[in-house]
């Protein structure tokens, strides 16, 4: 009871107050939601990487347990596809909706009050190999087949995360210093992260409530909130382990492999034409049952 209250339920009353405030003041999500990707996401990744203490072995293993969760989640995500009889636009959505998952704008947040500014670097870490893999798979995937290699690849080198990781952690090897004034201007920047992108959450939730009219493949919506909140986190706790994670890394690793789908997901399902229906119900079902799927979790792993 005491990881809800002072864990997981803060995150819900944020995003609640956030999807209040979006059916009376109509705000923009669109402009919070990119300010959140290409700035403050951005500063809070390079802020955390700068400070951390994640050895060059730890980001390895991550980054491979990481893979090797999409490698299992994808091929088992076929096969479930194929034994539902899933295709075309509901199928794309089905294999996005449980390879994509929410590690920025609940995962973040749900990492920080876990496990503080520690948890906080390593659940970083993982949110922009995240935001690498939706860029890339995911856009290929919701696509299906309709765009090509490269034009995944040059949405890839577009996303200002992998270049912020990537710099923080170099500075934070060669120990290099970042000057006072524009360390502690990052920082600030990084600050605005999380409640933006609580935001942003609380407020795609609540246009999922008001527009979902339409029936679900309701056997595809089970099968996926399954792979989404048990399956990927049995995963990554197993492989993890097996390449030698430990401690702290293994944990934030585990507890981000167990967020609900991406609210990602949907944007990527309008964009490409992928059963947006389906992908919000994905995100809705997979984010309302995770209150209880991540408390059990996290009492398990504190």
């Amino acid at each position: 009871m005491t990881v809800l209250i002072n864990v997981v339920l803060p995150v819900f009353l944020v995003a609640g107050v956030a999807a209040l405030a979006q059916s009376r003041l109509r705000l923009n999500v669109q402009t919070v939601s990119r300010a959140t990707f290409y700035l403050f996401a951005p500063a809070l990744v390079f802020d955390g990487m700068v400070s951390s203490d994640i050895s060059g072995a730890e980001l390895g293993q991550i980054t491979l347990t990481m893979l090797l969760v999409t490698l299992a989640l994808g091929l088992l995500g076929l096969a479930a596809a194929r034994l539902l009889r899933l295709s075309g636009p509901t199928r794309a959505a089905f294999l996005v909706a449980i390879l994509l998952m929410n590690a920025g704008n609940y995962g973040l947040p749900v990492n920080l009050f876990a496990f503080g500014e520690a948890g906080l670097a390593r659940a970083s870490l993982y949110f922009t190999l995240s935001a690498l893999l939706s860029a890339s798979l995911g856009v290929y995937l919701s696509a299906s087949g309709r765009t090509s290699a490269w034009t995944a690849l040059r949405r890839v080198a577009g996303v200002p995360l992998a270049y912020a990781a990537v710099l923080g952690l170099a500075l934070n090897l060669g120990s290099v210093a970042v000057p006072e004034p524009l360390g502690k201007a990052v920082h600030i920047l990084g600050q605005a992260s999380v409640p933006s992108m609580l935001l942003v959450l609380g407020a795609k939730l609540a246009e999922t409530l008001r527009g979902q009219r339409q029936s679900v493949n309701l056997p595809a919506l089970g099968a996926v909130a399954v792979a989404r909140l048990a399956l990927a986190p049995a995963l990554a706790w197993l492989i993890g382990g097996a390449l030698g994670l430990q401690g702290l890394a293994h944990d934030v690793t585990v507890l981000e492999s167990a967020m609900p789908t991406a609210v990602i997901t949907t944007i990527l399902a309008t964009e490409f034409e992928s059963d947006p229906p389906f992908a919000a119900m994905c995100v809705l079902v997979t984010t309302l049952a995770s209150l209880v799927t991540l408390t059990l979790l996290l009492n398990w792993l504190m």
